[in-house]
């Protein structure tokens, strides 16, 4: 399938998002195909896009000149061999399908109808998606956003029946991937989840082969609604490349040659409690690196924050807020936004974008 790229505005000044070759004046970015990762990202006097929520990419396409002259007075009239033009097809490889959905889920006790709207809005996304690409070649993956596993509402009733849960299963013997950060997830327990184990086998993530697609990401994704709101250690953990090597805990989710789209859906992230850890800048070089240094391969998409000034803001502990239109391919929206639908349908259509334009490095 070829998907023609559109004109679209910068989160940062100068990206040429659909023009591999193009001349990129910031020292953020690097060319698409390489493998050498960022050095810089922006301080807080960096701003990203600010209006809309939503980034877009522009697309450029050079010509050539040649010069009318030979033959004129005082030229020779000689007319050098340099042998036949190299072929050249300017438009990009895309992704053909194979893209790596990351959800970040918060699980703070405000959160369920949230995650009732992620649930809803899921299936449309991914039926988008996968209507584009004769070859459909996802990874899924869920995780949430504290390392710790189980609930606090159950924890302090087992080993009797949990009163606030009476299906919570005070017997599972979590494993050391239940309790990593940035781990799929695999079993959610407490008030609100299936407390079942929503995957069989090896793999804590989703595949285009898993059995009810839409079903499964539902189990996943109601992650409940006890337990911190650490989204960015999340994201960071997620990135590592441990985590993602063989028998690493996310073993073969992230691949280099797959569009990355992360998803963030909760409260903003800020400090003073019990937050993450470091700067969003670093959160968000953790996620440039783990893709080559290349912006083009990632999407970012929040569902962050009740407080309307997230989008736009200047205030660096906003980092969440800060740092998701600091991503050329990005949608920032309100968590709580009355209907995911229409949001999911921008990201849809912005990950089909950033896909045609990918060129894997």
């Amino acid at each position: 399938m070829t998907r023609r790229c559109k004109t679209l505005s910068l989160a940062l000044p100068g990206l040429l998002a659909c023009n591999p070759g193009g001349q990129n004046s910031t020292g953020f970015t690097t060319q698409p195909g390489t493998t050498a990762p960022m050095t810089t990202v922006p301080d807080d006097t960096s701003e990203g896009s600010s209006t809309g929520g939503s980034s877009t990419s522009t697309s450029t396409s050079g010509g050539s000149s040649t010069d009318s002259s030979a033959g004129a007075s005082g030229s020779s009239g000689t007319v050098w061999d340099m042998g036949t033009p190299p072929d050249f097809d300017p438009t990009p490889p895309g992704c053909q399908g194979k893209i790596d959905f990351l959800f970040i889920v918060s699980r703070n006790a405000f959160m369920k109808p949230h995650q009732d709207q992620l649930v809803a809005a899921f299936p449309k996304f991914i039926e988008t998606i996968e209507s584009q690409f004769s070859d459909f070649d996802v990874h899924i993956l869920v995780t949430d956003s504290q390392a710790e596993w189980g609930s606090a509402y159950c924890e302090n009733d087992c080993p009797n029946t949990c009163e606030a849960e009476p299906a919570y299963p005070c017997d599972y013997k979590p494993t050391t991937c239940d309790k990593t950060m940035g781990a799929g997830v695999v079993m959610n327990v407490g008030p609100y989840t299936a407390n079942a184990p929503c995957l069989d086998g090896p793999l804590r993530y989703i595949t285009a082969d898993t059995p009810d697609l839409t079903g499964t990401f539902e189990c996943l994704a109601r992650v409940g609604a006890s337990g911190y709101n650490k989204l960015g250690d999340a994201l960071v953990g997620a990135m590592n490349p441990w985590i993602t090597k063989p028998g690493g805990c996310n073993d073969g989710f992230i691949r280099d040659d797959a569009l990355l789209m992360v998803t963030i859906i909760g409260e903003e992230d800020s400090p003073g409690g019990a937050e993450s850890q470091g700067t969003w800048q670093e959160w968000m070089q953790a996620t440039v690196d783990r893709k080559n240094g290349n912006l083009d391969a990632i999407v970012m998409f929040g569902l962050i924050s009740s407080d309307p000034t997230c989008i736009g803001t200047k205030d660096p502990d906003a980092r969440l807020c800060k740092m998701i239109p600091n991503f050329p391919h990005h949608v920032l929206r309100s968590l709580t936004t009355p209907d995911y639908g229409p949001v999911f349908d921008e990201a849809a259509a912005l990950a089909l974008d950033a896909c045609s334009a990918f060129v894997p490095g």
